[in-house]
């Protein structure tokens, strides 16, 4: 069993006490879902973990463009389903969406009054398949009895082969842009608090940090217009990299490079983290944190880590 030993004495979520009731647990600084496995505190209680995971982390992992990278990049997720298994397409038509391409829905009419089944398939094995079933379970025939008429040409007639062309398939990528950005600000809170210790949750930025974090976790559905331009003041998306990290990647090649994050002092003294996730321009972030960096960086003008693709963990 993994030992698990916070650094601090309380959940940097909810602020309560660890003890029989809050019990810290491992959490994924970047979501386990986006492949990270290296990156964790041990600082999250359970209850916040778990609903952090299913309030917050998942408008991230689960947003369409985000799937369609995982899918892309990550082994464990070359059989990721992106799309809704059933969409229909401007015409009318219905299709399951498998791997290789839209497959048209069967269409079915019995008359179980004279006997007849009339269908509309996507190949002649789903056809024989589907008749099986029908024979089987609306007209109550044995395996004998429904061979009989499957290998029978004038009763299973087969019709002529016709090509459907899909019309156009539309699917939500809506994204909900205050949980998307949050879900970033909680990589960089826990970062921020691992790396530089339990002196950082008294930050009064840390402390707005950490009570967006507790809506989201709550299950927040509607954060308002205020909140809303808090947030995404604080998170700034598709931020290209700092010369800070310029001098470690140079020992390593880019495509070995799966993670990255760092802190840095700006020139205005503001501490800012940035954060990259899978060597992606549309997963590159960076969030502000405070605006005293000098009290957490004293001696540093930066601290990186990176997690390499075979799972290495490098910090500079």
């Amino acid at each position: 069993m993994e030992d698990i030993t916070p650094m601090t004495d309380f959940c940097i979520i909810c602020g309560n006490p660890f003890d029989d009731k809050t019990v810290p647990s491992k959490e994924h600084i970047i979501p386990e879902a986006l492949g990270n496995e290296k990156l964790v505190t041990y600082c999250v209680c359970e209850k916040c973990n778990n609903e952090l995971g299913s309030n917050v982390d998942s408008y991230l992992t689960d947003y369409i463009l985000v799937k369609m990278l995982r899918k892309e990049k990550l082994e464990k997720d070359k059989d990721l389903q992106i799309f809704d298994s059933d969409l229909t397409d401007d015409k009318g038509n219905k299709y399951r969406i498998r791997d290789d391409g839209p497959e048209i829905f069967p269409k079915i009419d019995v008359d179980k009054q004279n006997g007849h089944i009339h269908m509309e398939v996507a190949s002649v094995e789903e056809g024989i398949k589907e008749a099986r079933r029908i024979l089987k379970k609306r007209f109550k025939l044995d395996n004998v009895q429904i061979d009989e008429i499957i290998n029978d040409p004038e009763r299973f007639i087969r019709g002529e082969t016709q090509y459907i062309v899909p019309g156009t398939f539309k699917q939500d990528a809506d994204i909900d842009q205050a949980r998307f950005r949050l879900a970033v600000i909680k990589i960089a809170y826990e970062y921020a608090v691992e790396k530089m210790g339990v002196s950082y949750t008294s930050d009064p930025d840390a402390a707005v940090l950490r009570a967006y974090l507790k809506a989201g976790r709550n299950g927040k559905k509607d954060f308002g217009e205020k909140d809303y331009k808090d947030i995404s003041e604080r998170c700034h998306l598709n931020d290209s990299f700092t010369e800070v990290i310029g001098t470690v990647f140079n020992s390593i090649p880019d495509k070995l490079v799966s993670y990255t994050v760092w802190l840095v002092k700006d020139r205005g003294n503001q501490l800012v983290c940035g954060i990259r996730i899978l060597n992606s321009d549309f997963l590159t972030f960076s969030v502000f944190l405070s605006k005293n960096a000098e009290n957490y960086m004293k001696k540093r003008k930066s601290i990186v880590t990176v997690i390499t693709g075979d799972g290495q963990l490098i910090e500079a």
